[in-house]
């Protein structure tokens, strides 16, 4: 299981994500869908370190 909760990153003065929370259970495939610039890697890179 994953789970995120209010996630926030920031680089320099600029808020990248705010609050952003969700959860993935095992056996479960999780889909980002968005925008280009909408944060979808940046959503990944935060939560993989």
């Amino acid at each position: 299981m994953l789970e995120v909760r209010n996630l926030c990153v920031r680089h320099g003065r600029a808020q990248l994500l705010f609050d952003v929370s969700f959860t993935a259970n095992a056996g479960e495939v999780l889909v980002l869908v968005g925008r280009n610039g909408a944060g979808k890697s940046t959503t990944m890179k935060a939560i993989m370190g």
